[in-house]
């Protein structure tokens, strides 16, 4: 996948096609294939709120 006069993703030089970046950061042993268990993303946001502001127009 090495692309001419690109830029490697993970080192400050060119891309040498090693293909370091298509590793999978859980299993490296396995090619990266977007599955995102890697990254902590939850289906819903919570927040909390500490009081509510009232307007008395």
């Amino acid at each position: 996948m090495e692309k001419e006069n690109s830029l490697c993703v993970l080192y400050d030089r060119e891309c040498i096609g090693c293909l370091e970046c298509e590793t999978c950061d859980l299993d490296p042993a396995k090619t990266c294939d977007n599955c995102g268990k890697c990254l902590n993303i939850q289906d819903d946001a919570v927040i909390k709120i500490d009081k509510i502001i009232l307007n008395d127009e």
